[in-house]
């Protein structure tokens, strides 16, 4: 294991959750469906195929999403254009995760007037949206980590780009 791939497992625990939850939803469970909102409650009574089978793809997409980084992390981490995709990823789900935590515990606080859906509200503000943002950073944490520095050239050392065998 490397040294950095404990931020990489947190990353992935906490999106194999998201995902777990999206796959027990889709093969019918109620547990904490009522914490996303009731228009998911709806939307499986009324649709439950179409509402199976996408929520069957979002867990698949959160599974792929957390465990894929966590599996390059054993080599050093992510590289190449699979690495900027988990930065981008990393960005969204701590800019998600963020603004969602933060809009709902406003909404909570009455400052923005009563709210219409109280469970959901809360499930936003205190588990769904603090996961995105917990994700997003253990993910960031782990790819800020296993970043390769370049060096800094010292004074008299070669200019960046020079080539050191042609001096003398």
């Amino acid at each position: 294991m490397t040294p950095h791939q404990p931020w990489f497992t947190a990353a992935a625990v906490v999106g194999t959750f998201h995902a777990v939850s999206s796959l027990y939803w889709a093969v019918g469970g109620d547990l904490l469906v009522g914490t996303v909102g009731a228009w998911a409650l709806a939307w499986r009574s009324e649709s439950p195929v179409a509402a199976a089978l996408t929520l069957v793809g979002i867990g698949a997409v959160k599974l792929a999403a957390a465990w894929l980084p966590a599996v390059a992390a054993r080599s050093g981490g992510p590289r190449g254009a699979f690495r900027v995709l988990c930065w981008c990823g990393a960005g969204v789900l701590v800019a998600y995760g963020l603004a969602n935590t933060v809009g709902a515990n406003v909404a909570l606080s009455g400052a923005v007037g009563p709210v219409d859906d109280l469970m959901a509200t809360r499930g936003h503000a205190w588990l769904w949206d603090p996961l995105f943002l917990a994700w997003g950073l253990t993910l960031g944490t782990g790819l800020w980590r296993t970043r390769r520095l370049r060096p800094v050239p010292r004074r008299g050392d070669a200019a960046v780009g020079e080539d050191l065998t042609s001096r003398t």
